[in-house]
């Protein structure tokens, strides 16, 4: 009989076991909201603004239902004024009674630390702490005003209880902590002010966490959002209910739980869900990495792809989209440099240009899904592993725009899936005005909820650090531009909450802050956000001219290193936008049948770069092409470069050797002589087979 209760048992216990595992993993939600701040807004004079947010807020908890809430602090603005606390706690007594709401005190809620004060938060709102766990994760929330004020006998009191609640968490698969105020803002070594601890505070505690694992830090207080991270430890401060500070905007904070990570994101009250999904949550698939062809953009050789050319006839609607020069594409009237090879394309379009036979001369269209097959075909069969595909905002800006863009989207999406090709989107900010980074931010939402453009459904979107990657170039030059550090910080944070990494496209002079970057220090504190480097080099040297860029390049990947972060420098052919460009020489910068660029690839990863960009795959206009260009363009009114007889897929070949040069798979690097033999023997393979001639290789 004995035996047989210890088998019910243990059958009962695995059951309850296996169940509680599965439980306890199960994705999850929870909201973060901070300071309300009741009385605020209008000086202490009236709380109907606050009351009317926290309405909106209090209507979304109940709505979407989630497990608890945790609210980071000031809940009023005067801690001894009787109607603000009561309006508060009216508000809180109308969430669903299924909702657990979690406090802990800010500064307002208890004003100059002492017993008196302290008591009297706890007659008002219960403990000035917690901790409790949801499933397998910890959650603890701490006072951070006897902090601040570094309370002695109190501060070391909590330190105490909290490294005991932390010592508890080592099985938890995640520990949340909770504070009002941050620890620091943006990085361990930034000044002391009001908005975060004193240094030995900041270390003290900082060095607490990482010894237990901590995996993110929430705070509020800022009345605005910020973030920062020491090694895998994320701090979080989001903004606040009530009054904005800054350019910030009223919120709430979702977090997202899954199995192998946490997504947080704040959201503007007016843009609250009605539900939360966790099935597919698109940029944060609940699946394992195991599903991602691309986990790192290390040893990636990847082309710039603009995907811009249209003609009239190609359904887009949008004419001669960048071969039109004054509305016109005709002889004398053009912005490209270089002409397409079309022999291998299954749509081409007639020009008003005649080639030296005499016949019209044929362009491509990028609309066409013909035309994105064949040039992922060329990236398959040549080496390059793949594209980050130009996307402006300023061409998102209608409808037409965007629905051209989303269909070469869609086109890449699916040529990358045939041809097994890396994928990334790159947004360029060139153009943008200040208030349209909300149109990225509502692009980048649609894309993936809509699209689902970096879903189960499309394995090769590139990541980096278990993360989607999404690129924003143009940051930081000093060329006038209608948008500036707020609004570029603004796309940063809303990308970061969305659980991507970031490649920041930066001038050619970031890291100085001279030439063509802003002299702002705050550029380095963006590209301390982010997880790649990029700066811009195309057009800014020749051949002659290489080597104190060479140098700088050297230069930045020890400042990388130094500050954690990933390095990608760009690399070009050669350079002509003469047609664009009237004043400017025809063949600027010559590509010298390659070595021009094989200097670059060799000074690149000889300085330590783990991963190349090419500028760019099909960019004609500027003369930077690396596909199929002809040696015999149109002749007349317009004059067009030539690839100076090299075979049209030469720089198609070169990029290839660029990628097994980074990957240490070539033992030297190609010389000028191996360069121009190649030249000459894809050239005579080129006119055998275009006599219809057999070629055996063995």
């Amino acid at each position: 009989m004995r035996k047989k209760i210890i088998s019910v048992v243990c059958f009962l216990l695995a059951v309850f076991v296996s169940h509680g595992i599965a439980a306890d993993s199960a994705p999850f939600f929870f909201l973060q909201l901070s300071d309300p701040q009741f009385g605020f807004i209008d000086n202490n004079k009236s709380i109907s603004a606050e009351t009317e947010a926290m309405n909106k807020a209090v209507t979304a908890i109940n709505q979407l239902k989630p497990p608890f809430v945790v609210i980071t602090g000031d809940f009023v603005n005067n801690s001894k004024s009787k109607e603000q606390i009561a309006a508060y706690k009216s508000m809180i007594a109308q969430i669903d009674s299924s909702v657990k709401v979690y406090m802990i005190p800010g500064n307002h809620d208890i004003g100059k630390v002492s017993r008196a004060s302290i008591d009297n938060y706890k007659k008002n709102y219960g403990e000035t702490h917690f901790s409790f766990r949801y499933g397998d994760c910890t959650f603890i929330g701490i006072d951070s005003n006897i902090i601040k004020e570094e309370d002695k006998e109190r501060e070391e009191v909590q330190f105490k209880w909290l490294e005991q609640e932390l010592q508890k968490t080592k099985d938890a698969r995640f520990k949340f902590v909770f504070t009002h105020c941050s620890v620091f803002l943006k990085r361990m070594d930034e000044p002391v002010n009001y908005s975060n601890f004193s240094l030995p505070m900041r270390e003290k505690y900082v060095r607490l966490f990482q010894k237990y694992g901590v995996n993110a830090i929430f705070a509020g207080h800022l009345h605005n959002n910020a973030y920062g991270k020491v090694d895998d430890m994320e701090m979080i401060t989001i903004g606040p209910v009530g009054k904005v500070l800054g350019t910030g905007y009223q919120g709430m904070n979702l977090v997202k739980v899954y199995p192998d990570r946490f997504i947080s994101e704040f959201i503007a009250l007016n843009q609250l869900p009605k539900e939360v999904v966790m099935s597919d949550p698109a940029t944060k698939t609940t699946e394992s990495m195991s599903r991602v062809r691309f986990k790192s953009i290390k040893n990636l050789v990847m082309a710039g792809y603009q995907g811009w050319f249209n003609t009239p006839e190609d359904g887009a609607g949008l004419g001669w989209k960048h071969f039109e020069k004054e509305k016109e594409f005709k002889p004398g009237k053009c912005t490209i440099d270089l002409w397409p090879d079309v022999s291998e394309y299954e749509k081409t379009y007639e020009t008003a240009f005649k080639l030296p036979d005499e016949t019209p001369a044929k362009v491509f269209s990028s609309y066409d899904a013909s035309t994105t097959d064949l040039h992922f075909k060329w990236m398959k069969q040549y080496g390059i592993d793949g594209v980050f595909m130009q996307r402006f905002v300023v061409s998102i800006r209608n409808q037409k725009g965007k629905d051209n863009y989303n269909k070469i989207l869609n086109n890449a999406v699916l040529s990358a899936e045939k041809y097994d090709r890396a994928i990334c989107l790159m947004y360029d900010l060139s153009g943008m005005e200040a208030g349209e980074e909300d149109i990225l931010i509502r692009d980048w939402k649609e894309l993936c909820e809509k699209y689902k453009l970096v879903s189960r459904n499309n394995n090769h979107y590139v990541y980096h650090h278990g993360k989607p990657l999404v690129a924003v170039w143009g940051i930081g030059f000093n060329d006038r531009r209608k948008y500036g550090y707020e609004q570029v910080k603004k796309i940063i944070d809303f990308l970061k909450s969305e659980g991507c990494s970031i490649l920041v496209g930066v001038p050619t002079h970031w890291r100085t802050l001279t030439i063509d970057a802003v002299s702002d220090t705050r550029l380095l504190e963006l590209v301390k956000q982010a997880d790649i480097v990029h700066p811009w080099l195309v057009g800014r040297f020749d051949n002659n001219t290489y080597e104190p860029y060479r140098k700088s390049i050297e230069e930045d990947i020890k400042w990388c290193k130094a500050n954690g972060k990933d390095y990608m420098p760009v690399l070009f052919p050669g350079f002509s936008w003469h047609n664009m460009k009237k004043d400017a020489p025809q063949n600027m910068i010559p590509r010298l049948g390659g070595r021009f660029f094989w200097k670059q690839v060799k000074g690149a990863v000889d300085a330590g770069a783990e991963s190349l960009y090419l500028a760019m795959f099909d960019e004609i206009d500027e003369g930077t092409a690396f596909f199929k260009c002809t040696n015999t363009p149109p002749v007349g009114e317009s004059s067009f470069i030539t690839y100076e007889g090299e075979a049209p897929d030469h720089y198609l070949w070169l990029a290839g050797e660029a990628a097994k040069y980074l990957r240490g798979e070539l033992r030297s690097s190609p010389d000028a002589g191996s360069i121009g033999m190649w030249s000459i023997i894809a050239g005579y393979i080129s006119l055998l087979v275009q006599s219809n001639y057999i070629i055996l290789i063995s």
